[in-house]
């Protein structure tokens, strides 16, 4: 059709001279049927062409059509709103989107929900692991208690021995006493006997009293602690020959030595002799006692380390497994905070601008799914120039005007203005002297709570004057 129409346009023949009278030419034109028949579509879609470039011409917009300059400063900007992209924390396949492109949410409402065997694999294994490393901990728990009843029977042992260390000391110097009490005896023996075979002088008589009363005070004494359990059997022997050996010193003394007392005192000796070495004999006993004794303390006391060391050694294994559950709880735990994110929910209060997946589609870590912006909180960010800069302050009424709503007015206010100049608008020139003219950016927070207002919309503002 656009072929025929060029070669209809290009057979009609124009004189060359038609721009001095056009009038008469056209009406020529007109009055012929064949110029007639091409001219009248050419003309139709001219009209059409002046029309269609008139019509769009309209659409044109700027903040002239909606505001004058003597209201107040006047300047446009997108407007923006918070939008927060929602993305996969866990790869997966998307088993349900529950909500639509356009839907209005409240924070915390479900979104999009992932289903992923493998993270419920990784949380089966993580359960083993807790399981185990538990077990484990009852063991080495188990090998504590029993180190540390090891521990208190070896100290038993160790009292044990130092108690009996103490008695055979105890015997060890009750024999040692014997010894010394026993050489007395014989001592006085043999000076019984030689009295015996010399005879005795009035003085010597004299200490032989003196010998046998304090003797005698002495059985007295230790006789009657004997009754009561405070001195042994032994000892009160002892001093009982002790003062029978004094009563046989003075009775010879008086009446002098006669053949059995000599024989008597000879006996006697001879007896004083052999308790001397019986004396002896239990001494060596009683050391070889103290020896023995110290040897079972000095391996009770050898058990005592060994156990200390066991229990020390559980000790350390009782720590260690029980880090070894902590750890087994902790990857259990970040297996569960994966699967508490197979629902993702709204971050906020808004509106969802965006789903970009679809259900059963595969997703990896990361990847966005929807976006979910706040509406009610949008705002425009104005560039002002620094020469209109003392006209804006915050908190200042602004008129809002966006093209998609021509008939709607908004309302928006000051919230910031930047303490850093964003860029120069105007560069230096002999107009405005030798120094750049730089903008800053205003924000202008807009009333959308019925939600009109949409990212990307263009706004003109105008600036209420005080």
């Amino acid at each position: 059709m656009q072929n025929k129409l060029k070669d209809m346009i290009h057979n009609v023949n124009i004189p060359s001279d038609w721009k001095e009278n056009p009038k008469y030419y056209l009406g020529q034109m007109l009055r012929s049927k064949k110029t007639y028949a091409i001219a009248v579509p050419v003309l139709v879609i001219l009209g059409l062409i002046v029309f269609g470039i008139v019509h769009y011409s309209n659409k044109t917009v700027d903040a002239a059509n909606f505001f004058h300059k003597r209201d107040g400063l006047i300047s446009q900007g997108t407007i923006e709103v918070k939008s927060v992209n929602i993305n996969s924390k866990v790869p997966g396949r998307v088993q349900t989107i529950y909500v639509e492109e356009g839907q209005t949410v409240k924070a915390g409402d479900k979104l999009v929900e992932i289903s992923s065997d493998e993270l419920r694999a990784k949380k089966a294994q993580a359960e083993a692991g807790v399981a185990q490393a538990e077990a484990a901990l009852k063991a080495a728990k188990e090998q504590y208690e029993q180190a540390k009843a090891g521990l208190e029977a070896s100290n038993g042992l160790v009292k044990q021995a130092e108690a009996g260390v103490k008695a055979a000391t105890g015997k060890q110097q009750e024999a040692q006493a014997g010894v010394v009490a026993s050489q007395k005896q014989q001592e006085a023996a043999s000076a019984i006997k030689e009295k015996a075979d010399n005879g005795a002088r009035a003085q010597e008589i004299a200490q032989a009293e003196v010998a046998y009363n304090i003797m005698k005070t002495s059985y007295d004494r230790v006789k009657l602690l004997a009754e009561k359990g405070a001195v042994s059997q032994q000892k009160l022997d002892e001093v009982k020959a002790q003062l029978d050996l004094a009563e046989q010193t003075l009775s010879m003394a008086k009446e002098g030595a006669r053949l059995e007392d000599k024989k008597a005192a000879t006996a006697t000796s001879e007896q004083a002799q052999a308790g001397v070495e019986a004396s002896k004999t239990r001494v060596e006993q009683a050391e070889a006692g103290v020896q023995a004794a110290q040897a079972q303390l000095t391996q009770a006391m050898a058990g005592v380390q060994s156990s200390q060391a066991l229990l020390y050694q559980a000790q350390a294994g009782v720590e260690a497994k029980e880090g070894l559950v902590a750890q087994a709880k902790a990857v259990l735990a970040e297996v569960d905070a994966y699967l508490n994110d197979v629902v993702i929910v709204a971050p906020m209060d808004g509106v969802v601008t965006s789903i970009n997946s679809e259900e059963g589609e595969l997703v990896s870590t990361g990847t966005q799914i929807a976006v979910v912006s706040n509406l009610e909180g949008a705002w425009v960010t104005a560039n002002i120039m620094e020469t209109d800069l003392a006209n804006i302050y915050e908190g200042q009424s602004v008129t809002v005007k966006v093209p998609s709503y021509p008939d709607k007015t908004f309302k928006g206010t000051v919230k910031t203005i930047n303490q850093q100049p964003n860029f120069a608008v105007k560069r230096a020139t002999k107009d405005n002297g030798s120094f750049d003219i730089v903008s800053f950016g205003v924000k202008v927070k807009l009333d959308n709570d019925d939600c009109l207002l949409r990212p990307g919309m263009s706004a003109f503002l105008q600036f209420q004057k005080k």
